[in-house]
């Protein structure tokens, strides 16, 4: 992952809050773990999944890939 798109990632978990970005998801350790694990889930018939790093724990999580609108408004840091 780039480092944009990292800091884009980082600032929406941010925003959203320990509970839904981090909370009782598994932690995995490294990008790649996370993305392999994201696409055996998604093999198995989960919805669009990516990994994104941890604002919190600091490792790696699975979640339901950001909207267009979300990617656009998390882009910029806020003031």
């Amino acid at each position: 992952m780039d480092q944009a798109t990292h800091d884009m990632h980082i600032r929406a978990g941010t925003a959203y809050g320990k509970a839904a970005t981090c909370g009782q998801k598994v932690d995995y350790r490294t990008e790649e773990s996370a993305d392999r694990s994201a696409a055996v889930m998604m093999r198995k018939g989960s919805k669009a999944l990516e990994a994104y790093p941890c604002a919190f724990c600091q490792g790696w999580h699975i979640g339901r890939a950001m909207t267009e609108a979300e990617r656009v408004q998390f882009s910029t840091p806020t003031p």
